[in-house]
């Protein structure tokens, strides 16, 4: 038997249902190449590779008719074969579901369309038409976390007639499909629709909260940072401002804005906001102690690191790491730390031992270049000085004696202090206020 060719990019469904799309061999396919809120970043292995091969495998060789027999019929034009079994209830409509699947024609070895091959999961809502009707019938009998075989009839796919030249009359398909998700659509504008009396009922506040944060989330996930900012803020404020008629209100009002506060920490950070992140961060100090949490530990280590206060950083994420020993992606963000840290040391000593250089030939006439890096290096401590939130601008490691009694007479020039700090026998050098 023919076992098929693959293609360079999958096949999208809608495309190929309206106006059809095109084929494209990968003739150097090789079988054995290789998101909620703390650990964002996904490390594969060997074992991820070796069954994303098995996945681009066909589960059945034999003819459909054949495979029928082995499944339990749903309707006249759909059959199932669980091989994992789900928990909870069937999807109902208005269900956002995430799935993966793997598509496969009769007496064909690999998917004609795949997750898998784009490397992203589907997401649609459930009732809203937006897939083959096939897929969305055999999505609605799965529950959360099933991985389920279909065998779906040509009158459920695309039709007797097929897609022109793609898609062979009358073909049925076999699905292979594992639900990720299943949850409620949220109402966006829950909060919205309070009155100004409901407004301030927390009983009535909290249920509209978790259906925004519902959605606020789904916005995350599906890469819409901006929009889950807006929700998870209009849910801290409302919040903030309804009234609490007794200890156990205030309670579960301030567990509620630890977990907002927290998500907007990492929503900034995915934002590469990392200044607004610390704000979040701030405001979770009021609420709680932030060192027993290794989640807004790593974030603030991260924003931190962001702005370039990779001494804070190191701080934060060690303790996250004494939190959660064990965590891989705290530690390669360590050493990411590290790697940046020692190259920002490098190129700052490598700046300012250029400056004193300079500094010292103020009698020689300068290049141009040579007075644009004298008038920067004056900007940078012109900046600390008019920068009424910093109090101290670390000097780089090394600098010579001759450098520091340049930048003494610098420091007294704009009536900034040199104080040195020993730690662990090592001088540590600082312009102070």
């Amino acid at each position: 038997m023919d076992s098929g060719s693959v293609l360079k990019a999958p096949i999208n469904l809608s495309d190929l249902l309206n106006g059809g799309t095109e084929f494209q061999i990968d003739t150097e396919f090789n079988d054995h190449e290789g998101d909620e809120y703390f650990l964002d970043d996904d490390y594969g292995s060997a074992d991820e590779d070796d069954e994303r091969y098995k996945q681009l495998q066909t589960p059945w060789e034999r003819t459909f008719d054949e495979l029928r027999q082995e499944m339990d019929q749903i309707n006249e034009h759909l059959y199932k074969r669980v091989t994992k079994a789900g928990v909870g209830e069937p999807i109902p409509d208005s269900t956002r579901v995430v799935i993966e699947y793997n598509a496969f024609f009769e007496g064909e070895s690999k998917p004609f369309d795949s997750t898998t091959l784009r490397d992203k999961p589907h997401r649609f809502v459930v009732g809203k038409s937006n897939v083959l009707p096939g897929l969305e019938q055999a999505v609605r009998t799965m529950r959360a976390s099933e991985e389920a075989q279909f065998v779906i009839a040509y009158q459920l796919m695309y039709g007797e007639f097929g897609c022109l030249q793609r898609v062979k009359p009358k073909a049925d398909v076999l699905f292979v499909i594992r639900l990720i998700s299943a949850t409620p659509v949220s109402d966006g504008e829950a909060l919205a629709k309070l009155n100004e009396t409901e407004r301030r009922t927390y009983a009535t506040v909290k249920d509209k909260v978790t259906e925004i944060r519902q959605y606020a989330r789904d916005c995350f996930q599906r890469n819409l940072v901006p929009n889950a900012i807006v929700k998870y803020l209009e849910a801290v404020h409302t919040l903030q401002t309804c009234q609490l008629k007794d200890e156990a209100e205030q309670a579960e009002q301030q567990k509620t804005l630890i977990a907002l506060y927290t998500s907007l920490a990492v929503c900034y950070n995915r934002r590469d906001r990392p200044k607004d992140a610390c704000r979040m961060v701030n405001e979770l100090r009021r609420l709680c102690d932030v060192s027993k949490s290794a989640k807004i530990l790593y974030q603030e280590g991260k924003a931190l690191m962001s702005l370039g206060e990779y001494d804070r950083a190191r701080k934060c994420l060690l303790r996250a790491q004494q939190l959660e020993p064990q965590d891989e992606i705290v530690q390669q963000v360590l050493k990411q730390l590290n790697d940046r840290s020692v190259k920002h040391q490098q190129e700052e000593k490598k700046i300012w031992s250029r400056a004193f250089g300079l500094a010292e030939k103020k009698e020689k006439q300068l290049s141009a270049e040579d007075t644009e890096l004298l008038d920067n290096m004056k900007q940078t401590i012109q900046l600390f000085v008019e920068d009424e939130g910093s109090s101290t601008l670390p000097l780089p490691d090394g600098l010579t004696d001759r450098e520091l009694a340049l930048m003494d007479q610098l420091a007294s020039e704009l009536n900034l202090k040199l104080n040195v700090h020993v730690t662990n026998n090592k001088k540590n050098y600082k312009l102070q206020k």
